[in-house]
């Protein structure tokens, strides 16, 4: 027989699970990361990543049930409050700047930078490069534009 590949279920009583939720909110409401909500509940009442997620996910649905507005209302009233730092003169440029900051991920657009995962390596001295013909140039130039878009997707 082969061993079992998973780790077998936690289940955790209905107290605890109040408590977690109650604990999850709280670190929401202190700003912490999801990533650090999931690190410390995975520690404290070893859950699977899928669970706590679970478990995030209900803890931000009681907190917008609780409150009069929507969501999208929510996010509305952060922009201009992020919009009222960034034209408040008395703000200190580290303020603006986290505001923006905070202005970019509520509109979405703090996309992740796109890294190469393989240097490109030109095995060539600059007296070779300085000897080539224009054909020669731009035949090794696409070859260097070809392997850099092939790499990044």
């Amino acid at each position: 027989m082969t061993e079992p590949t998973q780790k077998p279920k936690r289940n955790i009583s209905k107290e605890q699970q109040i408590q977690l939720v109650r604990l999850i909110k709280k670190m929401l409401g202190m700003a912490k990361y999801t990533s650090e909500i999931k690190k410390a509940v995975q520690q404290k009442y070893g859950l699977s990543t899928r669970s706590v997620q679970r478990y995030i996910t209900r803890a931000r649905r009681e907190m917008v049930k609780h409150t009069k507005f929507s969501i999208e209302d929510h996010v509305a009233e952060a922009y201009y409050f992020y919009r009222g730092i960034l034209t408040d003169e008395n703000s200190t440029q580290r303020d603006r700047l986290r505001a923006r900051e905070r202005i970019d991920k509520l509109l979405g657009l703090d996309s992740p930078t796109r890294t190469h995962k393989k240097e490109l390596h030109l095995d060539l001295t600059p007296a070779q490069i300085q000897a080539m013909s224009d054909e020669e140039l731009e035949k090794t130039y696409q070859l260097l534009c070809n392997e850099a878009s092939t790499d990044s997707r």
